[in-house]
């Protein structure tokens, strides 16, 4: 069914279809590599057209099916084509070297990825930004979003520090969340306090800056020799800060990331408010769910802690001072 839809939009003769994800197959035709991927809707065209109509590069570009459009209906779904990348290899070494060798190679192309990563962002959001107006009742929304967001985070770490208080056996989980307990509260305040700066620097002000955001921070899309981000499935117009805090909020690679981030700084230069907004939305400390399972638990702290750790040093580099 799907290698028939591509045959007859696409006017390609496809000799087969291997799956490499659940969405994603690569498609193989007499000449050349494809790659096809299923999505549930098509609002990511409204973002693909920005990008070809700021001409912006570092993207996969996707191909316009027989009807000159780029998604094309599958099932209740629709697909896209792009060319295939091939995957990056590391050279060839004699097998007696290749122990000593892999830790230092991943970690060097580790730190690549991380780097051509936040250069493409600066590339993105100074290449795609613009004022929007906004209206009082925008300004006031988001100032309760933000507002309800944080006391519902305190809530629930209450909640977690009374379940732990009435448990007989004390697991280490546990115990590494009423160690750091005071360190949430500080910065679930510090939360309140960010907010309540911002709500006083947009007093008078009815514009926002707004650009295309990727949204997607993933290490095996950003092939580094292409200098190119391979999934755009992810990407909108919102605060450029956004790309930031899905870094830093949503992924493992916080330490790696953060000495990197200069690499955006010094392209993109963030607003007073903008640092303000990040600070506070950094500031609400991600919510962990700690169940039966204490290995599970104990990682959940863990990320935790390397997230709170993490936190003063970024705000070092946005160059505010931590109240």
């Amino acid at each position: 069914m799907l290698q028939k839809i591509i045959q007859t939009k696409y006017d390609l003769d496809v000799i087969g279809l291997i799956q490499i994800s659940p969405r994603v197959y690569k498609v193989k035709t007499a000449n050349h590599f494809y790659c096809v991927k299923i999505v549930d809707e098509k609002k990511l065209e409204v973002a693909y057209q920005h990008l070809n109509t700021l001409h912006l590069h570092h993207f996969i570009h996707l191909i316009l099916n027989n009807e000159q459009h780029y998604f094309t209906p599958f099932q209740d779904q629709y697909i896209y084509l792009m060319p295939y990348l091939m995957p990056q290899v590391k050279q060839v070494i004699k097998e007696e070297e290749e122990d000593k060798v892999e830790e230092l190679f991943e970690n060097i192309k580790k730190e690549m990825k991380i780097k051509t990563y936040y250069q493409i962002l600066a590339y993105l959001h100074n290449h795609s930004f613009f004022m929007q107006h906004e209206e009082d009742a925008f300004f006031k929304k988001q100032y309760d979003d933000l507002f309800s967001l944080i006391q519902q985070r305190k809530n629930d770490y209450e909640e977690l520090m009374r379940e732990f208080e009435f448990r007989k056996f004390k697991s280490p989980a546990g115990w590494m969340l009423v160690l750091n307990y005071y360190r949430i509260v500080h910065y679930l305040n510090q939360a309140y306090y960010y907010l309540s700066q911002y709500q006083e620097i947009m007093k008078g002000k009815n514009e926002i800056r707004l650009s295309l955001t990727y949204n997607h921070f993933n290490k095996e899309h950003i092939f580094v020799s292409d200098e190119t981000l391979i999934s755009i499935d992810q990407m909108k117009i919102n605060y450029c800060i956004y790309d930031l805090i899905d870094i830093f909020q949503n992924h493992d690679e916080l330490y790696e990331s953060l000495p990197l981030l200069e690499y955006y700084l010094k392209e993109v230069k963030l607003l007073k408010e903008e640092k303000i907004l990040i600070q506070c939305i950094l500031s609400i400390v991600p919510q962990v769910q700690l169940n039966l399972q204490e290995e599970v638990n104990i990682y959940q702290m863990s990320k935790l802690i390397c997230y709170l750790d993490g936190l003063q040093e970024i705000f070092k580099k946005l160059m505010i001072d931590e109240k």
